[in-house]
């Protein structure tokens, strides 16, 4: 991936000017440079596709590729995959996402040597249905990363000096102060040393930026915006805050802790050297710091002492993928899970057990994985050819109690044989579910494929249940002749639901809902009773 370049001290005729003191503070004041804002929300929408929603299937470590064998314990749905801006004929590429409530910020840039880029904001609130609410386009400027803080979005990138003259070097920092959490063109930006800002980050009263190339971590005034300090560290990849401590990562110079405050060095440690112009990610888990390492994969290291705790080595012998097409672009902890992008070998899932690093399962993305970033349920994915990934954890409804059942930990094909009671809890992916007597299900459960509720079965699920693929509809949820199936809780269908002769759907409690994504089929005597939240109107 390209390390190049974004802007100067503030933008255009457009902008919203503040004065700047300091000799890297340059004003630019051209009407190339203007932020293009877009709030058309029909228009912006036409690039989100559901075509390939619904459950995804987990590969897990002794399965192949395309055989997961166990369930595991992350179940995940594809909410839904959002098509690259396009902008004076340039498909630009997804580089970052930082998520603040209902909002996902996401960053994009230009390949190659031309320049331009874009800010897109999602509103993830409604999990089935996300919304591109409004979009800034940055023409000949490219945005590497995204920090949300405080009602302000920093943004890092690059910026033309050939379209920008007044520059002398084209990295940059700026903040964008949001209205209501969306862009504005109240933007301040400041030049940093090197080819181009990679990262940013804030705590406390001051926000910090790093550049690439012979470049430099600085720390502004929140209130400002002027330059505190400005240390120099070249091929810096990116910047993190953690304890009071600021982190920075350099493909060539390791790792390098400062107090957040002082902007003393604390402590310094190698990390492998890394392939030029790489994006490189870090993240923090506890006291740990993770490093995504390029071909040497993932480093997990003790940051007060720089010892090597941990190496998780990129994935090998992945079918179809050249392993020169894998390799550790990016980090993000979540909780105690922990994402990988892994290029062409997808997304790779672990799970922190006894301070070590475990592997759930693997996610094949159709496409090389670029970066990963996950918060809250959400798990977003950039994708070598400038999309982005939107999935989704289907999670718990926490007011329910389901300790008086076993943890489910078996097949990832669930079959329920005739005259069996089984009763499970957890959290459950599985490829195929068949329940031919009674089964309770009390968590989160994801079903990939069929889920059929023979005659005379009753499945009684407790909880959150997804199911099926819009891509194959066929794979439908069946509740056949004289079969039960009853829901307290949440259930989405992303094919079609098949209701045979005799089948009863029981909604148990006020709060209910079901959300069906593709056709309902209704055959004699079918019955459907209990309180609930139909999001489709599809019953």
């Amino acid at each position: 991936m390209k390390m190049k370049s974004l802007l100067g001290c503030t933008l255009v005729a457009m902008l919203i000017l503040t004065s700047c003191n300091s000799d890297d503070n340059v004003s630019v004041e051209n009407e190339n440079g203007k932020i293009i804002i877009n709030n058309d929300v029909q228009s912006l929408n036409k690039r989100i596709k559901y075509n390939n929603s619904g459950v995804l299937d987990i590969i897990t470590p002794l399965a192949g590729k395309n055989t997961p064998a166990q369930a595991t314990s992350m179940p995940l749905v594809l909410v839904a995959e959002v098509n690259p801006p396009v902008y004076a004929g340039r498909t630009l590429k997804a580089t970052h996402v930082a998520i603040n409530g209902d909002y996902a910020y996401v960053s994009y840039n230009t390949e190659g040597e031309a320049y331009g880029g874009a800010v897109d904001v999602i509103n993830i609130s409604n999990p089935n249905t996300p919304q591109l609410v409004v979009q800034a386009i940055f023409p000949n400027t490219d945005i590497s990363a995204v920090s949300y803080e405080n009602g302000k979005l920093y943004i890092a990138g690059a910026a033309s000096v050939d379209a920008f003259p007044t520059l002398s070097s084209p990295g940059f920092v700026s903040a964008m102060t949001l209205n209501n959490g969306l862009l504005t063109t109240n933007y301040v930006q400041t030049q940093l040393r090197g080819n181009v800002g990679t990262s940013v980050t804030s705590t406390g009263n001051k926000y910090y930026a790093v550049s690439g190339g012979a470049g430099d971590l600085v720390a502004f005034d929140k209130n400002t915006n002027q330059i505190q300090a400005t240390i120099p560290v070249a091929d810096l990849r990116a910047v993190g805050q953690n304890s009071n401590k600021i982190v920075v990562l350099s493909g060539t110079n390791g790792v390098k802790v400062y107090d957040a405050v002082t902007m003393a060095l604390q402590n310094s440690f190698s990390t492998s050297v890394d392939v030029p112009g790489a994006k490189r990610t870090i993240d923090f888990l506890g006291n740990n710091l993770l490093v995504s390492e390029g071909y040497a994969g993932l480093g997990v290291y003790n940051s007060a002492t720089g010892s090597k705790l941990q190496t998780i080595a990129v994935p090998t012998n992945v079918t179809g993928v050249d392993n020169s097409d894998i390799t550790t672009n990016a980090v993000s902890v979540n909780n105690q899970n922990l994402f990988l992008a892994n290029g062409g070998a997808g997304l790779y899932i672990y799970k922190n057990e006894n301070q070590s690093l475990s592997l759930i399962g693997s996610i094949a993305m159709n496409g090389s994985c670029n970066y990963t970033m996950s918060k809250g349920d959400y798990i977003f994915a950039a994708m070598g050819n400038g999309g982005l990934k939107i999935a989704k954890m289907v999670t718990n409804t926490p007011t329910l109690n389901c300790s008086q059942f076993p943890t489910y930990n078996g097949s990832a094909w669930l079959n329920i044989n005739s005259n069996e009671t089984k009763e499970y809890q957890g959290s459950a992916s599985l490829m195929g579910l068949n329940v031919n007597a009674n089964l309770t299900f009390c968590g989160s459960l994801s079903v990939s494929q069929s889920l059929n509720i023979n005659s005379g079965g009753v499945f009684y699920m407790k909880g959150s249940l997804a199911q099926g693929q819009q891509s194959n509809p066929w794979l439908s949820l069946n509740i056949n002749n004289n079969a039960v199936m009853r829901v307290e809780g949440n259930v989405v269908i992303y094919g079609n639901l098949v209701l045979n002769s005799g089948a009863k759907l029981e909604f148990i409690g006020n709060n209910s809902t079901i959300t069906i994504h593709g056709t309902v089929s209704k055959s004699n005597n079918v019955t459907i009773t209990g309180t609930f939240t139909d999001t489709f109107n599809k019953l």
